[in-house]
């Protein structure tokens, strides 16, 4: 591993890693299309999901201890209590999807897959583990320049969910603030990726599991985006309610300073 002496330093290398994994993300489909691999089929997304994954794994290891890696990630703590915070907060969504909807007539298990499992995790392993936790952990910059980067590009991937210039900028807003949240929740539960590994997959998997149904397709909006909201302001509390229990408080580490 190489020792970097200077935060300018450390932060320019994790900027450099970051848009390298980001290149590679983006262009993944440019190798399984060489290799001939079935476009949409489960082998093409575990392909291109490891032509990113191991990458990052080597970035890491460049400039953090091998013994240390999964450590660095979050990816050594415990995964009972990480999915356990996740579930309670996404509740609302198992709650209150049924009510309006019913099960999608077209769930399979690769579809669960491909839609919430494997992104679930894949996104926070690079987005937070990785892109935050590069210039938050080992760069010690503030929390709210980590945030942006990862931030950035974890909306600019979800763009294609929009087909006009207002719903491009309404899936980018919300995936945004998505990055925000689980940043947060991954910082404030001591970097247990599980936390927001849990929160990415059960919220996806709300999304596959329920249809909404009808003509309700303003209303399908409407209301999921309700329930959003209620598992958001959920897990804020419980996590703020954790704290003080604990005798601890949020952000007690640096938000603005760079």
């Amino acid at each position: 591993m190489f020792n970097l002496s200077t935060k300018y330093a450390k932060i320019l290398y994790s900027i450099v890693a970051s848009v390298i994994i980001a290149l590679l993300w983006n262009n993944a489909w440019k190798i399984t299309f060489m290799l001939e691999i079935t476009s949409g089929s489960m082998l093409n997304k575990v392909v291109r999901d490891l032509i990113v994954i191991i990458p990052v794994l080597l970035l890491t290891a460049i400039v953090i201890k091998p013994k240390d890696i999964f450590s660095f990630l979050g990816l050594n703590r415990n995964i009972i209590k990480g999915f356990g915070i996740a579930l309670l907060c996404v509740a609302p969504l198992y709650i209150i999807f049924p009510l309006f909807g019913g099960i999608n007539s077209d769930l399979t298990i690769p579809l669960l897959l491909q839609k919430s499992i494997l992104p679930g995790f894949k996104e926070e392993f690079i987005c937070r583990a990785f892109m935050f936790g590069l210039l938050f952990r080992y760069s010690k910059t503030g929390f709210s320049w980590a945030v942006i980067l990862p931030a950035l590009y974890f909306g600019s991937v979800h763009l294609y969910q929009g087909h006009d210039a207002l719903s491009i900028l309404a899936a980018f807003g919300v995936t945004f603030i998505g990055a925000l949240y689980f940043s947060w929740m991954y910082v404030e539960w001591n970097f247990n990726l599980w936390v927001p590994i849990g929160l990415h997959m059960l919220m996806n998997g709300a999304w596959v599991i329920f249809s909404m149904g009808g003509t309700e397709v303003a209303a399908r909006g409407l209301i999921s985006n309700i329930a959003r909201v209620i598992s958001m302001l959920l897990a804020i509390g419980l996590t703020v309610w954790y704290k003080r229990k604990n005798e601890t408080r949020v952000f007690s580490y640096p938000v603005w300073n760079f």
